[in-house]
């Protein structure tokens, strides 16, 4: 059990605890005081600062400028970094490390109890919100396929290359959460703590946000970048698609039915007039 200097557990924040009996409220439950399970688990996703959360996100940039230059370096050969490939590589590093950093902080507060290492996690497909799985799929198919055929029919290969490249590494990026999410087991202790669980591997799914890739290719076209002319069209397409899929599922995910009754925490006891 993670012990603080005193030997204690370690405690949440007030931010945490507040974020969480209001997120709880936002779906039906009204609570004095949340459970801590679901304070510790709730609580680090939806707080803006969490112990330790900027070492990770540090980080992040750090290994984004390394792979930025070295993109600059061995792909396109000293030419200019468009900047799209540096949005790319930052803001995908940016979510892993922000997905990590509350995984961290989970750990740190509280060993999180097993219900079920497998049989209990949802369906793939039915985690997944299909306008999720559609913009996932536009983002970096629908890019490949447009990075690709720029390549092979226009004189922007070194553009191609590297979009490729910082297509890739989001890719990669978003398949470590989904992977990392969809496979986790389910931590709970009753009801009430594995119904949090299923929504959380929800919210935590919307965290790789593959929608986002598509607006940011936009950049080189509004900011005097490298993609051929002649894909200016299709890129418009491929932008409006992803994002707009993108923004149908987070939508989806905000109007999610409210939470079954159970011990989410202390009730909230009404006043009694006297």
């Amino acid at each position: 059990m993670p012990k603080t200097d005193s030997g204690r557990r370690a405690d949440l924040t007030h931010e945490e605890v507040a974020r969480t009996r209001g997120w709880l409220g936002k779906r039906g439950i009204e609570v004095g005081e949340p459970s801590r399970l679901i304070a510790v688990r709730v609580g680090p996703r939806l707080s803006r600062s969490v112990p330790g959360r900027f070492r990770w996100l540090a980080g992040a940039v750090a290994v984004s400028l390394l792979l930025s230059v070295g993109i600059g370096f061995f792909v396109l050969r000293g030419d200019q970094l468009p900047v799209s490939i540096t949005i790319y590589v930052i803001c995908a590093s940016l979510q892993v490390a922000l997905w990590l950093s509350c995984s961290h902080r989970e750990r740190t507060l509280e060993p999180l109890p097993v219900m079920d290492r497998r049989s209990g996690r949802p369906p793939v497909f039915k985690a997944l919100d299909a306008w999720f799985v559609a913009s996932t799929v536009i983002t970096f198919g629908g890019g490949a396929a447009l990075a690709t055929a720029m390549y092979l029919t226009t004189s922007e290969k070194a553009y191609a290359r590297g979009w490729l490249i910082g297509l890739g590494w989001a890719a990669l990026c978003c398949t470590v959460i989904l992977v990392g999410t969809l496979r986790r087991p389910v931590y709970a202790q009753d009801t009430a703590s594995a119904t949090i669980d299923t929504e959380l591997r929800a919210l935590d799914i919307q965290t790789a946000v593959p929608g986002f890739y598509p607006l940011v290719v936009l950049l080189d076209l509004s900011f005097g970048g490298r993609p051929d002319a002649g894909f200016a069209g299709w890129l418009i397409a491929y932008a409006v698609l992803g994002l707009g899929t993108m923004m149908i599922g987070t939508w989806r995910q905000r109007r999610r039915p409210a939470l079954p009754p159970g011990d989410y925490g202390t009730p909230v006891r009404p006043l009694i007039a006297h």
